[in-house]
């Protein structure tokens, strides 16, 4: 990114363990260039229920999930915003966020998974590295032998 000084970086997290250092990196990255940082966490409601429609354990989960990633920035010592969105799908609400917040930067956190014996990316990241309208940095944990 030689020559790139983001300005506004959105980072997604779910509850993963690699929440954590995206929220570290995306808070190093913010406070080269002095950029604002915002968390976002997405409750995928069904299809079969009217949006809105969140049970109080999930709503919970998900403020903790956004507690935590004040935490990390805090101990950064970066101020970050923090938005809890209600979607159909995560990836299309990470897209809207990123394009109604005029982000420059996605830090998107992503554990190593398996599905049938190979590397599997899931829904979210892959549709979010086709979509987003700004640079998008991918974090990887490392394949445990």
């Amino acid at each position: 990114m030689v020559g790139f000084t983001p300005q506004r970086i959105i980072v997604p997290v779910s509850g993963a363990h690699t929440d954590a250092e995206a929220v570290r990196l995306g808070c190093r990255l913010a406070r080269r260039g002095k950029a604002k940082v915002m968390a976002i966490t997405v409750l995928e409601i069904r299809r079969s229920l009217a949006l809105g429609t969140v049970q109080d354990l999930e709503m919970d989960r998900a403020e903790t999930i956004l507690d935590e990633a004040e935490k990390r920035a805090r101990e950064i010592e970066v101020e970050i915003e923090t938005e809890l969105l209600q979607a159909r799908d995560a990836g299309p609400a990470i897209v809207e966020e990123i394009t109604h917040w005029k982000a420059d930067l996605v830090v998107v956190g992503m554990p190593f998974r398996m599905r049938f014996g190979e590397f599997h990316m899931g829904r979210t990241a892959p549709y979010v590295l086709r979509h987003a309208p700004c640079r998008t940095m991918l974090f990887r944990e490392a394949h445990q032998l």
